[in-house]
């Protein structure tokens, strides 16, 4: 907490001191959000990368099967 809890005037040196030891906890915050910002996204792109490929190879296995009647009509021969 700052060292004005008695509501007293602060010296700049306190204040000076005050903020030099709160700079360390300060860049450890941050590098643990990089950290956790980094993870996420690699989480992201390994999801994304698995469930395309999920999705491809069902796909591909849904292109074997022939084509059914739709609502109980065979398939046209001829275009439109």
């Amino acid at each position: 907490m700052f060292p004005a809890a008695d509501n007293r005037p602060i010296d700049r040196d306190s204040r000076r001191d005050y903020y030099q030891r709160a700079w360390p906890s300060v860049v450890r915050i941050i590098i643990l959000e990089i950290l956790v910002l980094l993870a996420l996204s690699g989480a992201l792109v390994l999801y994304l990368n698995w469930s395309s490929e999920a999705a491809l190879s069902e796909f591909m296995a849904g292109g074997n099967q022939p084509l059914q009647a739709a609502k109980g009509r065979p398939p046209c021969g001829h275009s439109a």
